[in-house]
């Protein structure tokens, strides 16, 4: 079995490559792995591996080495322009793995650990580091999408042993919670992987690289207990058994799943999965997430529910018009020139037209109609912080039903779920499991204007996103808020409290951050009144 401690090393030093063609590149390269390290001893050199792994790196001394085979011909792109990343979306993907590699590797397993410990907290490690390094640069993950296509490789499982399906799932399926890789990108390996592993076993490991997501770049200790908890939970005892586990199986359907995956990205020049087959071009599911609970609304919420009940009908309430209307008899004011004239029409015999009395009449204005969509990103950045925006979620959708709103609340994952359906009111909270590998943003507002027709004109419409913002394709996103607003949908946009990566602002928002939602109900009140306001 390929080892992923191939490409990582705590010491050593990149031979200096003699005048090639591919210095250029080395050049380039070194330019660019110092500014996104931040050091600059940094150094890059790009040569033939000549069988070695494709990408290499020495966290401790910033060095990175690349495989030229990658890039093919040196003449493809001039390697000093952004634009060449597309001519080389693999070789480019290496090279920023390997540069997270630099940022985040900074613990070294101690020789005393077991070699199956080791490869077992190493693979995590793989994860660890991109995902880390993706929430800092979330628009490289194209690239390092693509760099899977090299960095794994189906001989990494030759067999369906246990352990195979294992370090399958921590490299292919732990990426999908990094949110490297798409779910439909391992459809077929995970299928195959569960079915070796088992569904309780591979929730179990999926715990373990979810853990070590969310581990710090120098703890050695805790990256190593979870390398043993791995073993452990496979029915390896390191203590017993220190190496590597024997592939002692007949076939590898795993590793058929995984070359047809690398296929698939490969030849997907959008770097977006493809749609189901059963809804093209939309994802939409009718039915709440088997992982989502629900609950009773707390004294709290139902009280913060109550007061942004009375603010969204105070935003719906119109004042009485007032007009002023003529009289040929009291009450109101006479007006001496209309009397006048009435008398003279009278002494004349004339049919007397004057109206000399004048009142001020408040007519009652109907409250326009009230229309609010609640959309609720369940994508993996938002875990943190589901449960108070799941609380968020709910009372803004209960106080929109009791201030007489038509209401939809939707969430969107890989998929776009219609949580509650427009006329009915939510009775429980759904405390939602942030762990998608995407967010489908533009087809959550697509449904929730055919559900709503938000971009309609002629009502009060409300769109609350209950998210960070970060997606794939920041661009669409925009141009799909911009169009509601351009037709006059309000758009209220609840952030989460990260004080660690603060939320991405889109413009045509009204945007609050939001901690603790029954104590931020009156920004929030105030923010939709505002946005309505504006409408």
């Amino acid at each position: 079995m390929t080892s992923v401690s191939a490409h990582l090393s705590t010491s050593g030093t990149t031979p200096a490559p003699a005048s090639s063609p591919w210095s250029p590149w080395s050049a380039a390269w070194t330019k660019h792995a110092a500014r996104l390290t931040g050091r600059p001893d940094a150094s890059v050199t790009v040569t033939p591996a000549s069988g070695g792994p494709k990408g290499f790196s020495y966290p401790a001394t910033a060095e990175i080495q690349v495989d030229a085979d990658l890039i093919g011909d040196p003449e493809i792109a001039d390697p000093r322009r952004l634009g060449h990343r597309s001519k080389v979306p693999v070789a480019y993907g290496v090279l920023l793995h390997e540069v997270a590699h630099v940022i985040h590797s900074h613990w070294d397993p101690p020789p005393s650990v077991p070699p199956v410990v080791r490869e077992a907290a190493l693979m995590l490690e793989e994860s660890r580091i991109e995902g880390h390094y993706r929430t800092a640069r979330p628009r490289d993950r194209r690239w390092l999408r693509r760099a899977m296509t090299s960095l794994i490789v189906p001989d990494d499982t030759p067999t369906d042993t246990t352990w195979s399906a294992a370090y399958a799932a921590g490299l292919l399926l732990a990426r999908v919670d990094a949110k490297i890789l798409y779910p439909a990108d391992v459809r077929e390996p995970r299928r195959a992987i569960t079915k070796v592993l088992g569904r309780k076993l591979l929730k179990g490991l999926r715990a373990i690289w979810r853990e070590a997501q969310t581990v710090g770049d120098t703890d050695t200790d805790r990256m190593i207990d979870l390398g043993e908890r791995w073993c452990r939970l496979l029915g390896i005892n390191p203590t017993v058994n220190p190496g590597l586990p024997a592939d002692d199986a007949a076939t590898s359907a795993i590793a058929a799943a995984i070359a047809a995956a690398i296929d698939a990205i490969l030849n997907n020049p959008a770097d977006t999965p493809e749609p189901r087959g059963d809804v093209p071009g939309i994802y939409v599911d009718t039915d709440t997430p088997i992982t989502w609970t629900e609950r009773d609304p707390r004294d709290a919420e139902r009280q913060a529910a109550h007061r942004l009940t009375a603010l969204l009908r105070r935003a719906r309430h119109r004042e009485h018009a007032r007009t002023i209307q003529a009289s040929s008899a009291p009450p109101g004011r006479l007006r001496t020139r209309a009397a006048v004239t009435l008398a003279a029409q009278r002494a004349a015999g004339a049919i007397p037209t004057a109206q000399p009395w004048q009142r001020a009449v408040r007519r009652p204005v109907p409250d326009p109609e009230l229309t609010v969509a609640i959309l609720i990103d369940a994508s993996g950045s938002m875990d943190a912080f589901a449960a108070p925006m799941s609380s968020a979620a709910w009372i803004v959708a209960q106080a929109s039903t009791r201030a007489g709103a038509t209401s939809a609340t939707l969430a969107y994952g890989e998929r776009v779920t219609v949580l509650i359906p427009p006329g009915r009111r939510p009775t429980t909270v759904r405390d939602m499991q942030a762990d998608a590998g995407m967010e489908r943003f533009v087809e959550a507002c697509a449904e929730a204007d055919r559900l709503l027709h938000l971009s309609t004109p002629g009502t009060a419409r409300l769109l609350v996103v209950v998210s960070d913002g970060h997606y794939v394709n920041p661009e669409q996103s925009q141009a799909t808020i911009n169009r509601l607003h351009n037709t006059g949908c309000a758009i209220l946009w609840l952030a989460p409290d990260n004080k660690h990566w603060s939320s991405r602002v889109y413009d045509n928002t009204t945007t609050i951050t939001v901690d603790d939602p029954t104590t931020c109900i009156n920004l929030i009140g105030k923010a939709a009144v505002d946005a309505l306001t504006r409408a």
